[in-house]
C-alpha cells in the first residue's frame, strides 16, 4: 500500500486513499474527538470567533496524533520525535484550522445533505459485510472505540463540509498561458558549464608540518579530539519472559480483542482497475467540458472496437500518477474511491469497461481487471494468534508491575546494592564504562537505557524504563567527563587533519589565482597545464535539478549558472563543493522547445493549477486567521 502511494504520489486517487488510511486509524484506535470529562478539560485554550476550544479537546486531539504516529513509526516512535514534530502545537493548530474552515463553509452556504452523509458512512469498508453496509457492525465498532453514533456522524459531516470548502477555494484558480510558459521555461531551460577544478588532495604533500604549528593547531582544535563522556551504572532487568507462564488468557479476552480489532482480521472487498481520466476542473467553461466529452466518446469507441485500454491510457490519460502504467491503479478497496467512480466500478465484472463517468476530477473510463470479495477470518482460525498477542501483552504488564514494586523497595533501602548482590528474584548487574555510542555487554545498544543513564547524576536512580529486553531500574555509579588526550597520543590523527586543513587553504588560494587569470583572458588550456587544475564539462543542466554532473549538489552554482552569458561567461567567485574548489564558465544555453510545451500543455495546466490552488488555499486560511482574531489563552503550554 505505502509503496503504491509513493509510486503514484501525483495520482488523483491518492488523496482519497489517504483518507481511507486515516479512517483505519480512526477505527483502530478510536481517535475521533469523543471528548472526555477530565480535570481541567473544560478550560478554554483557544477561541476562534464564537467557537471555544477546550483543554479536553486539545488533549484528545494530541492523543489522537500520538496514536497515529505511533502506528506509523511503531518501535521507532519516541518522545524525542514528539518534541521535534511539535505534535502538541500541531494538534491545537489542527483544531483551530478545522474551526476556521467550518465557519467559513457555513458562511458561504455550503451544506452536506443527510443522503450524502449516509452514502459516505455506508461506503466505508469497516462498516460493511460482504460488500454491503451492516448497521450492527457499524454500532459495534463505534462502541468498541467508545464513540457515540451522533458524535461520529457529526464529525463526518464536518469533515465533508471542510472538503467542500477546500474544493470551492481550489475551484477559483485560473492560470494564464503566459504564466504557464514562464513556469515551463523556469523548469526546462538548460545551460552547459565548463568548470576548472582545484582539489586540495593535490596540495597535501606540499604542506609543511612544523612541530610548533602542529601544537598550536591542537590547542585551537582540541575539542575535536576529546574522549567521549562515559558512564558506569548498576541495573536490574525485569524481562517479561519468566511471567508468560503466570498469564491467564480467558475466552472473553480473546473475543473482546477480536471484536475491537476486527480490521486486523478483515480483507475488505476490492478490485483491480484501470482508468483513463480527462480532467475537467470545477467551474470550467461548458465548451471545454463538451470538447473533453467528445474526445472521451472517441476513446470509448476505440476500446469497444478492440484497441488496448492500457495503451490508450498511456497516450491520452491526464492522471499523471497512473498514465505511464496504462492507467493502472492496482487493487482499490470499496470506500477509497470518489463515490461517482466507485458506484460504477463495483458494478462492473472483470474485463468490462464502463460508459463515461463524471466526477469532480473530470471524465473517466473505467476497466476492471479483477475482483476479490470481502473476507473476515473466523475467530476460530485466529484464536491462537490472539492468545499469543494477549499473553505477550500481559507478560509485559506483569513485568512492569514487578519492576515498579522493586523500585519502591530499592528507593526505601537507598538505591541499588553492590554489584553482584541480589534483590528478590533479580540480580543487580553492573556495567563497565560506556559511551553514548557503545554496545553494552549482555544488553547491546539499548537506546532507552543509554539515554536514561546519561540523563542521571552519579548516585541518582531512574524510574522504571522500558527497553527492548524488558523493564530496567538503573543507578549511575560514576561518570567520566570528556578529556583532552595527550598530544603524542593523537599526533598521527592530528597531522593528517592539519595537512587536510592547510591543503584546503592552498587549493582555495590557487583557485582564486586561476579565476583572476581566466578573467584576464588566459586560455583554459594554459590554466589546466598547472599542477592541481583540471577542466570538466557538466553537460546540460536544468535549474530545478540540484545535482550537477561531475560536481555535486550546489544551489550556489545553479543560481549563478543561469545569470552567465556569452558576453560575461566567467562567474566572479570561487565555489566550494564537497571539499573541492570550482571556477565556472558559461558554455551554451538551450531554450525549451515550444512544440513540446504545447504537447504537454494540458498536463502542465493541471499541475500548475494544483500548485497554485495549494498556495491560494494556504493564503486564504492565513487570512481567515486574521479576520477571526484567533486567540490562544496565555499561560497555556503549547
Amino acid at each position: 500500500m505505502l509503496s503504491y502511494m509513493r509510486k503514484n504520489a501525483g495520482s488523483w486517487l491518492i488523496k482519497v486513499l489517504l483518507f481511507g488510511v486515516a479512517l483505519s486509524f480512526v477505527i483502530g484506535f478510536g481517535i475521533l474527538p469523543a471528548l472526555r470529562d477530565e480535570e481541567g478539560g473544560g478550560v478554554v485554550v483557544a477561541q476562534v470567533g464564537e467557537r471555544r476550544i477546550t483543554r479536553g479537546e486539545w488533549n484528545q486531539a494530541y492523543e489522537n496524533l500520538i496514536q497515529v504516529y505511533r502506528r506509523v513509526y511503531q518501535d521507532r516512535f519516541s518522545e524525542e520525535m514528539v518534541k521535534q514534530m511539535r505534535l502538541r502545537e500541531t494538534a491545537l493548530d489542527n483544531l483551530i484550522n478545522m474551526a476556521l474552515q467550518l465557519q467559513e463553509a457555513r458562511r458561504l452556504g455550503l451544506e452536506v445533505s443527510d443522503e450524502e452523509l449516509r452514502d459516505r458512512i455506508e461506503s466505508l469498508p469497516y462498516f460493511q459485510r460482504n460488500g454491503s453496509f451492516a448497521k450492527d457492525q457499524y454500532l459495534r465498532l463505534l462502541q468498541a472505540n467508545r464513540l457515540a453514533a451522533a458524535d461520529f456522524e457529526r464529525q463526518q459531516r464536518d469533515e465533508m463540509l471542510v472538503e467542500a470548502f477546500q474544493n470551492f477555494v481550489r475551484g477559483t484558480v485560473k492560470v494564464s498561458e503566459q504564466e504557464l510558459w514562464n513556469s515551463y521555461v523556469l523548469e526546462k531551460e538548460q545551460v552547459r558549464l565548463e568548470a576548472l577544478v582545484v582539489s586540495p588532495a593535490s596540495f597535501e604533500e606540499a604542506v609543511d608540518v612544523e612541530e610548533e604549528a602542529l601544537k598550536e593547531f591542537f590547542g585551537q582544535n582540541s575539542e575535536g579530539f576529546l574522549t567521549p563522556e562515559k558512564v558506569k551504572a548498576a541495573y536490574v532487568l525485569v524481562a517479561p519472559g519468566p511471567y508468560r507462564d503466570q498469564v491467564k488468557v480467558y475466552t472473553g479476552d480473546i473475543e473482546e480483542y477480536y471484536d475491537s480489532h476486527i480490521e486486523e482480521f478483515s480483507t475488505p472487498e476490492d478490485l483491480h482497475m484501470r482508468h483513463i481520466l480527462l480532467r475537467v476542473l470545477p467551474g470550467a467553461d461548458e465548451s471545454v467540458r463538451m470538447e473533453k466529452r467528445k474526445t472521451m466518446e472517441g476513446l470509448l469507441e476505440r476500446v469497444r472496437a478492440g484497441e488496448d485500454f492500457g495503451e490508450l491510457a498511456k497516450i491520452y490519460s491526464e492522471d499523471t500518477g497512473s498514465k505511464k502504467g496504462g492507467g493502472d491503479l492496482g487493487y482499490v478497496k470499496r470506500g477509497s474511491l470518489v463515490p461517482e467512480v466507485e458506484r460504477v466500478a463495483f458494478d462492473l465484472k472483470p474485463g468490462e469497461v464502463s460508459d463515461i463517468v463524471s466526477s469532480s476530477y473530470g471524465l473517466h473510463l473505467i476497466k476492471v481487471e479483477d475482483y476479490r470479495a470481502s473476507n473476515v477470518e473466523p475467530l476460530e482460525g485466529v484464536k491462537e494468534k490472539i492468545r499469543e498477542t494477549l499473553t505477550e501483552e500481559k507478560a509485559w504488564r506483569l513485568a512492569r508491575r514487578k519492576a515498579e514494586e522493586s523500585s519502591w523497595d530499592l528507593k526505601e533501602k537507598g538505591g541499588l546494592p553492590e554489584a553482584g548482590s541480589s534483590q528478590g528474584d533479580f540480580v543487580v548487574e553492573e556495567t563497565d564504562y560506556f559511551s553514548r555510542t557503545d554496545a553494552i555487554p549482555d544488553l547491546g545498544r539499548e537506546a532507552s537505557f543509554i539515554q536514561t543513564a546519561f540523563s542521571l547524576e552519579p548516585g541518582q536512580m531512574s524510574e522504571v524504563i522500558r527497553g527492548d529486553k524488558g523493564y530496567y531500574l538503573l543507578q549511575v555509579i560514576e561518570k567520566k567527563a570528556p578529556e583532552t588526550p595527550p598530544f603524542e597520543e593523537v599526533r598521527a590523527r592530528l597531522e593528517k587533519q592539519f595537512r587536510q586543513e592547510e591543503s584546503k587553504n592552498l587549493a582555495e588560494e590557487k583557485a582564486r589565482e586561476v579565476l583572476q587569470a581566466a578573467a584576464s583572458g588566459t586560455p583554459v588550456d594554459t590554466l589546466t597545464e598547472q599542477d592541481g587544475v583540471e577542466a570538466i564539462d557538466t553537460g546540460f543542466i536544468t535549474r530545478l535539478r540540484r545535482y550537477i554532473p561531475r560536481i555535486g549538489a550546489s544551489e550556489e552554482i545553479l543560481e549563478k549558472a543561469f545569470t552567465l552569458t556569452e558576453e560575461s561567461p566567467w562567474a566572479k567567485q570561487v565555489f566550494s563543493v564537497n571539499g573541492k574548489f570550482y571556477v565556472i564558465r558559461f558554455q551554451e544555453w538551450r531554450e525549451p522547445d515550444r512544440a513540446a510545451f504545447l504537447a504537454e500543455k494540458e498536463e502542465l495546466l493541471t499541475q500548475q493549477q494544483t500548485k497554485k490552488a495549494q498556495e491560494i488555499y494556504r493564503e486564504w486560511l492565513a487570512e481567515l486567521r486574521k479576520q477571526k482574531e484567533v486567540k490562544i489563552s496565555t499561560g497555556v503550554e503549547a
